[in-house]
């Protein structure tokens, strides 16, 4: 015990111990200042991803009323160009959903489903159906319709799935 306090007593020994405490506080102000930082992008993710489902709801009201659709239909939205296409054209869309799926839980984006699955499929688009005026949902997902797409489908949109959309279904719930 005598050691340490010789060594405390020890100018070199105080040195240490406050360049031990200095890098200590450091190294704490460097992950809080992480973490917020972190969080900060996780938000401008979800802002972003809720923005364009705003801007796809919209779009797809207005899409619907011109195209006067006696039945339902389902559009998919293509931020790049700011349209809405039908399911030939999905190929040229570029997935741009962010958020995660912990942050999209409740669809807090305001679309059910993934925004992002990441890894090779990378980010999910929008495809909103829509039977009326009042009557829509909207949905993420990407290029190939998925067991999981279908979960999310409204009954009268899943009515409306042709064979090639069920024959993508029923290959992935093989899988």
């Amino acid at each position: 015990m005598s050691a340490v306090l010789d060594r405390i007593k020890d100018t070199h020994g105080i040195s240490r111990l406050t360049a031990i405490l200095l890098t200590g506080v450091a190294a704490m102000c460097v992950l809080f200042i992480a973490d917020g930082y972190i969080r900060h992008l996780q938000q401008a993710k979800l802002l972003f991803d809720q923005t364009q489902v705003a801007n796809a709801i919209k779009l797809a009201k207005v899409q619907y009323m011109e195209d006067g659709e006696p039945d339902g239909i389902t559009y998919y939205f293509d931020a790049e160009r700011s349209e809405m296409v039908g399911w030939d054209q999905i190929g040229r869309i570029n997935g741009y959903g962010r958020s995660s799926r912990a942050q999209n839980t409740d669809a807090q984006t305001g679309a059910k489903g993934i925004p992002n699955t990441g890894g090779k499929n990378g980010g999910q688009f929008l495809a909103i159906a829509i039977e009326n005026a009042d009557d829509f949902s909207a949905r993420w997902q990407g290029h190939r319709l998925t067991a999981y797409d279908y979960t999310l489908m409204t009954p009268k949109e899943r009515a409306r799935l042709t064979t090639e959309q069920l024959g993508q279904i029923e290959l992935d719930g093989s899988d």
